[in-house]
């Protein structure tokens, strides 16, 4: 017995000498698995971190982060998750200069994504460009962000390019006069009562190509992150048409010039001011949008809450948000197609999606109405009822409570939002949206009332909402139950509260385009 335990140790000290002698074999797998370590070290203290107002405000946090998250790049330059972990590391420099605002900071964020685009070059090099446009804008680094545009189109061909940082496509010299406006173009009110015609199918295909185009960069991310979070079920890829649009129609370059601002050249300021000149002239005060150019409403923008990593609130036994938001979601925009309306659902299956992402999904398609879809959650567990939101500063502290929660994912602080509010008194959607909102409670509460007993009415609140924020269009955000209650969460979970949640959100909208058409053919 003896013996064979000498053979045994022997022949494992010979293994181990053979193992020694091949290069880099026995360090191969520690350092991945070191990489991955520091990875996710690196992303739960960066997330925590922008979870706590408190906290974030001192450097030493945001430097041990960064050394976590350099630290996983370093251990391996070449390995698995390694260009995850370098823009992982960008992001949270960016993340620093926000809370900062150091130019020194901005710079070191700037330098990084430059880096991370030298040394992994392909999409996530494409990503990192796009990151560094949006933040020298934001830093007001001009010569930088003049700089990295032409790098893109150096560097990258224009299919590859993520649409934040595409430069506004060019008109051909053949195109009609018409051209879009450098913001959102305005219909003309449209005297007649006869029937709408139907949106043409070429135009349909257009946006929805547009609007996969902007959750690219979503889904790159996202099959970094997919052993962070199952994502089996991630959003369809779009049919390609048997004839794709040309991207040089109008309806593409009315989404395109949305996005056009990132890379405008110096007169944009001045083409800004003009169109806002433009707009105020239009809209004149006092009156929505909607009844003043008579609008019909066609496209609504359908937001399933939260999604991938971060799961939103959780029940009592488990049930995500993110599940029972996506599921909701689905049915409200089926309803809304029956009934006549263009749908684009943000997402479409278990995908992450930042706040900033959704707008900018709904901008680019040009949406004429948004509806985001949520759980609500609160510390007594006896909370029940329906809520709807608009966008204003929280006017108490359970407001400010559920805005803090719904805006966990948010790239800004809330300062920088208090400072952006300033402009929200003569933010003409803001009456088209509490009249939205009105509607859709309303509708709510009695049909879950007829349909599936006693309902609290919690009415129509108004909160800093960071998904409603960006929006260009009236924005609601629907809390359709209270997740943390046992009682509603069995509800939430049920096909027959989520059918009567979805018939009701969607009769909401049709009475809210119903009674702005009626307004617009008063005398």
């Amino acid at each position: 017995m003896d013996r064979l335990c000498e053979r045994a140790d022997v022949r494992s000290l010979l293994l181990i000498g053979v193992l020694a002698l091949l290069p880099g074999a026995a360090l191969a797998v520690p350092a991945g698995v070191a990489q991955a370590r520091r990875l996710e070290a690196g992303k739960a203290a960066l997330q925590k971190l922008r979870s706590d107002p408190r906290r974030r405000r001192y450097r030493d946090g945001w430097e041990a982060v960064l050394r976590t998250l350099d630290g996983a790049v370093k251990v391996a330059p070449h390995g698995a998750r390694a260009t995850e972990a370098a823009l992982a590391a960008a992001r949270a420099r960016a993340d620093l200069w926000e809370v900062s605002r150091s130019r020194t900071d901005a710079r070191a964020a700037l330098a990084a994504f430059r880096r991370v685009d030298e040394d992994y070059p392909g999409p996530v090099g494409a990503e990192a460009l796009a990151s560094a446009v949006r933040l020298a804008a934001r830093a007001k680094e001009t010569k930088e962000r003049a700089a990295l545009a032409r790098r893109i189109s150096e560097r990258y061909p224009q299919d590859t390019i993520p649409p934040a940082a595409q430069p506004a496509p060019e008109e051909p010299a053949s195109a009609p006069p018409e051209k879009a406006s450098p913001a959102a173009p305005q219909r003309p009110a449209e005297a007649s009562d006869g029937d709408e015609p139907e949106v043409d199918a070429e135009a349909a295909k257009a946006v929805e190509q547009i609007v996969e185009d902007a959750k690219a960069r979503a889904s790159a991310r996202a099959t970094d992150e997919s052993d962070e979070e199952d994502t089996d079920e991630g959003p369809p890829e779009p049919e390609a048409p048997a004839n794709p649009p040309s991207r040089s129609t109008p309806i593409v370059r009315a989404v395109k010039s949305a996005v056009a601002a990132l890379t405008e050249p110096e007169d944009a300021p001045a083409r800004a001011a003009k169109a806002r000149e433009i707009r105020s002239t239009a809209l004149g005060s006092g009156t929505s949008i909607a009844s003043q150019l008579g609008l019909k409403v066609r496209r609504v923008v359908v937001d399933a809450g939260h999604g991938g990593r971060d799961t939103g609130a959780v029940g009592a036994h488990g049930v995500r948000e993110k599940d029972l938001a996506l599921a909701i979601a689905k049915k409200v925009a089926a309803r809304l197609t029956a009934l006549g309306f263009q749908v684009v659902m943000t997402r479409k299956g278990d995908a992450f999606l930042s706040l900033d992402e959704r707008t900018r999904i709904a901008n680019e398609a040009h949406a004429d109405l948004f509806v985001s879809i949520h759980c609500n959650a609160a510390r007594r567990r006896k909370l029940a009822g329906v809520e709807t939101w608009t966008l204003n500063v929280a006017s108490d502290r359970y407001a400010a409570r559920l805005a803090a929660f719904e805006n966990a994912e948010a790239d800004r602080t809330v300062s920088d939002l208090r400072l952006i509010l300033a402009d929200l008194a003569t933010k003409a959607n803001a009456t088209d949206a509490r009249d939205l909102a009105q509607a859709v409670q309303s509708s709510l509460v009695r049909t879950l009332r007829s349909r599936v007993g006693p309902v609290r009415d919690h009415g129509v609140k108004q909160a800093l909402f960071y998904v409603l924020l960006g929006t260009r269009m009236p924005s609601i955000l629907v809390e359709t139950g209270f997740i943390s209650n046992p009682a509603e969460e069995a509800r939430l979970r049920s096909a027959r509260f989520q059918d009567g949640t979805a018939e009701a959100i969607a009769r909401g909208v049709k009475d809210f385009v119903d009674s702005r058409r009626r307004l617009a053919r008063a005398p």
